[in-house]
């Protein structure tokens, strides 16, 4: 399957709660905003439950651009499967939210790397560059039609030949490795980033072999980007990191690496 697009994107919805916890981000309400990028007519692959296949399996028979990776559950990732070997590593942040930063959800944050690696191995677009975009991505533009235009223009952009992966951030390293268990770290923003392939691979490598050790640690279950601050902090990875915020900055990504 070929089209002019050189990125995939890839993004995620399982199910996670019993209800839904805030009506205002309801799965219709994600849903509205999850098809503004579907009808960019970018490539999308997609990994989602049970519960939600019916209702994908419908978009994706509309819009050849949406194909559906696998239907999974969060205790299949393999960050779930680490996690759960161990449960007294699993004591959760302090300062978080109740309702929402429970263990299926931080799992479920942990695995957006995992999910571009299996994208990766399926590849069905045949391209070299993926990027990772929380499905409900627009509810944090202010300017809507530009993003979704700027999200389009990557879809067709060349980059460069050097690996990469280009990760929006708030604040500057961590340094400290305390500081990750009880707050959330905005070291990087966690819904947005773009790379090659094989620096991706190299990060779900990383992530994914270091995972129990970092549990071991600080004996926390946390969100994935004061997991990716730690990794950072270690030395075992590095990315393009450039200044963003929960905004439509988060999509500005350097011109250092595009071509066109």
């Amino acid at each position: 399957m070929e089209n002019n697009n050189n990125v995939t994107f890839v993004t995620a919805y399982l199910k996670t709660y019993e209800s839904d916890y805030d009506e205002t981000k309801s799965f219709e309400k994600r849903l509205e905003l999850f098809i503004k990028i579907v009808e960019l007519n970018v490539n999308i692959c997609l990994f989602t439950s049970h519960e939600y296949k019916e209702i994908f399996d419908l978009i994706s028979n509309k819009h050849k651009n949406v194909i559906i990776i696998e239907v999974l559950s969060v205790d299949d990732l393999e960050f779930t499967k680490i996690g759960k070997k161990n449960p007294d590593n699993l004591n959760l942040p302090a300062r978080r939210s109740h309702i929402k930063d429970l263990p299926n959800y931080m799992f479920l944050m942990n695995s957006k790397i995992e999910f571009i690696k299996k994208t990766i191995n399926a590849n069905p677009f045949n391209n070299d560059y993926f990027c990772w975009f929380d499905f409900s991505l627009p509810y944090i533009f202010k300017n809507i039609e530009s993003s979704l235009t700027k999200l389009k223009k990557y879809s067709e952009s060349e980059f460069i030949s050097q690996p990469f992966i280009a990760m929006p951030g708030c604040w500057n390293k961590c340094s400290n490795v305390d500081v990750l268990k009880d707050f959330i770290c905005w070291r990087f923003c966690g819904g947005f980033f773009i790379g090659d392939k094989n620096s991706l691979l190299s990060f779900y490598d990383v992530s994914i072999a270091r995972f129990e050790e970092f549990l071991n640690l600080t004996k926390k279950l946390v969100w994935e980007v004061n997991y990716w601050a730690w990794l950072e902090l270690m030395g075992y990875t590095s990315f393009m990191w450039y200044l963003a915020d929960h905004n439509d900055s988060i999509i500005d990504v350097p011109i250092d690496v595009i071509r066109n």
